[in-house]
């Protein structure tokens, strides 16, 4: 499928969900109780940080981790998170960075930008510079050098061109800049032909999601280094039906039953940090 006809499939079911589902209920894909893919339910999220969250926020959050709890933020620091959505992650990042911090959240789907900038007013964050971006992740339009920490929330498998978008990630961190990252992506080869028919229809988190080797592959490519992965967990049967559907089925539509038969086993949610060499210049 073309770039220009997948980032229009992605935009168009986001920005649905974005206009539709402002008092859904539920994180990733369903309700908390129908749903064990959710950030929620994962434990990713502590309940001090969830009960702190304005509630267009935490509704919308449609994720596989908790970014800003492993990227280290230091007071002070300028932050960029790559597919805010509706800005859960942009709203705890700003509340680690203190009175002199910045967060820039990124997003191409206008209506998520403009539900994060509902759920940045509601937060009252005040002490911190927040600024939303309606951008592509392959061009920030963002100066060169410009951040410290660069964050993303199970959107990459989104992009067309991950190669791109983490070039550009590349660019606007400062040398010695660091990656924070929670994806999902394929622990093992599958076949073409179940590819094809997951790609054609960009499904949820899956037609976008890459082998693991060619995923490393490309973000050594784009110059990162010292690549850890935090934590990874493979979806369950039930994790891998939502994840599959993401944001809804009203939005996406299911693969058929048989192919996540034979996607199960094969599809992780991933956790980790990469690192721009200090010395490091655009790859």
């Amino acid at each position: 499928m073309r770039t220009n006809k997948i980032r229009k499939i992605v935009q168009t079911r986001y920005g649905g969900f974005a206009k539709a589902a402002s008092s859904a209920v539920g994180f990733c894909c369903g309700k908390p109780a129908e749903s064990t893919c959710c950030a929620l339910e994962q434990g990713l999220y502590a309940e001090s940080e969830l009960v702190s969250l304005p509630e267009i926020a935490r509704n919308l959050s449609r994720g596989c981790g908790n970014p800003s709890g492993f990227a280290n933020l230091q007071p002070g620091e300028v932050v960029v998170d790559f597919g805010c959505g509706c800005g859960i992650d942009v709203i705890l990042a700003a509340r680690r960075l203190g009175t002199h911090g910045r967060v820039y959240g990124v997003d191409f789907t206008p209506p998520m930008i403009e539900r994060a900038k509902q759920a940045v007013a509601q937060a009252d964050l005040r002490d911190v510079a927040v600024e939303m971006l309606d951008a592509s992740l392959e061009d920030t339009g963002l100066p060169r050098s410009c951040a410290d920490v660069v964050i993303s929330n199970c959107v990459i498998n989104l992009c067309p061109d991950k190669a791109a978008a983490y070039r550009e990630a590349f660019r606007i961190l400062r040398p010695g800049g660091r990656l924070a990252v929670s994806d999902i992506l394929l622990s093992r080869p599958i076949d073409a032909e179940l590819r094809e028919r997951l790609q054609t229809g960009w499904a949820g988190c899956t037609g976008g999601a890459l082998p693991e080797d060619d995923y490393w592959s490309t973000l050594r490519s784009a110059g990162f280094t010292e690549l850890e992965t935090v934590a990874r967990h493979v979806l369950s049967d039930r994790e891998l039906d939502d994840m599959a559907r993401c944001p809804g089925e009203a939005f996406t539509p299911a693969p058929a039953v048989a192919d996540l038969v034979r996607l199960r086993g094969a599809v992780e949610s991933v956790k980790f940090t990469a690192i721009k060499p200090p010395s490091g210049d655009v790859a």
